[in-house]
């Protein structure tokens, strides 16, 4: 328990309106016939970076918060071993952790309703339903098992505290340890929590995969491609390095196709995994382009 000799915190209760909200949420995603976000950007569009995404009718909606989640979803959509990724993950059974938060000495996450607005029994302080960030499935890439794994995302400052009176950041780091304790110890499921400086959500690999997405739909003959791909592959592994300028100039000579089509075609082919590169390297047009030593998949 944390602080085991401080004076026990009285936890929100449970009313009618927290599980109103539950069976809202259940019932919109029974009609949806699949998984959906607890909360999405509409809700919160007052926030500048909130955002939602989805790459394709059939695919998973995913809603993001702040460039850090929308940044780290990219990333996660180019690993060649995660899938099943989720957003806005909602812990909906929250007498569990209301109970976690009571075995830590931690007040749970809550909410108040206007007075006025609600009956006297829904009055006053009561139970938030907790999301995580992100869940998602990788395949161990040692031993080349099927796992889950949670993960909340988290800016650095705000998980450092440098005033000891800083409430906002303590509030945070409370209910990181509530997340925490439920995946692990309840759940039995692997949980991480990831700030601002992990690899990825590294500022070279963002840009670079951001740009390869926006090619990813190029309708190209499977033969031409295939073409592109050996030519670009024979200058890669030359001993002389090239920077992507030059690099895309001299395969369009070889391919005798455009400049700006064969530019298309090298972002295409990094997306869809046909050319390994490094991608943590810048890859303007007056930067070199170098092999990736490895495939890019998930791994702490």
């Amino acid at each position: 328990m944390k602080n085991a000799n401080s004076p026990k915190i009285k936890q929100p209760t449970v009313t009618e309106l927290t599980e109103n909200k539950i069976d809202d949420y259940l019932t919109r995603r029974e009609f949806e016939g699949k998984y959906i976000p607890y909360k999405t950007a509409r809700q919160f569009s007052s926030m500048g970076n909130a955002s939602t995404e989805q790459l394709a009718q059939e695919t998973q909606r995913h809603e993001y918060f702040s460039d850090m989640e929308r940044h780290f979803g990219l990333t996660l959509s180019y690993l060649k071993n995660v899938s099943k990724v989720k957003t806005q993950y909602p812990l909906i059974d929250v007498d569990t952790t209301l109970a976690v938060a009571s075995r830590l000495n931690i007040a749970h996450p809550r909410f108040a309703p206007k007075r006025g607005l609600v009956k006297d029994a829904n009055q006053g302080y009561q139970a938030s339903i907790m999301t995580t960030d992100f869940c998602f499935q990788y395949v161990d890439i040692m031993t080349g098992e099927t796992k889950k794994i949670a993960v909340s995302l988290k800016y650095n400052d705000e998980v450092l505290i440098v005033d000891s009176g800083d409430a906002v950041t303590g509030r945070t780091q409370d209910k990181l340890k509530i997340e925490q304790a439920y995946w692990e110890d309840e759940k039995q499921q692997e949980y991480r929590l990831i700030t601002s400086s992990h690899w990825t959500l590294s500022p070279n690999l963002v840009k670079n995969l951001a740009i390869a997405r926006r090619h990813r739909n190029l309708d190209v003959p499977h033969i031409i491609l295939k073409s592109f791909q050996v030519h670009f592959l024979e200058f890669l592994t030359g001993r002389k390095r090239h920077r992507l300028a030059d690099l895309v100039f001299l395969v369009s000579k070889k391919m005798s196709i455009s400049f700006e089509k064969t530019y298309g075609v090298f972002w295409y082919l990094i997306w869809h995994k046909g050319l390994q590169v490094d991608l943590f390297r810048p890859l303007a047009d007056a930067s070199f382009v170098f092999k990736a030593k490895e495939d890019y998949a998930w791994e702490w």
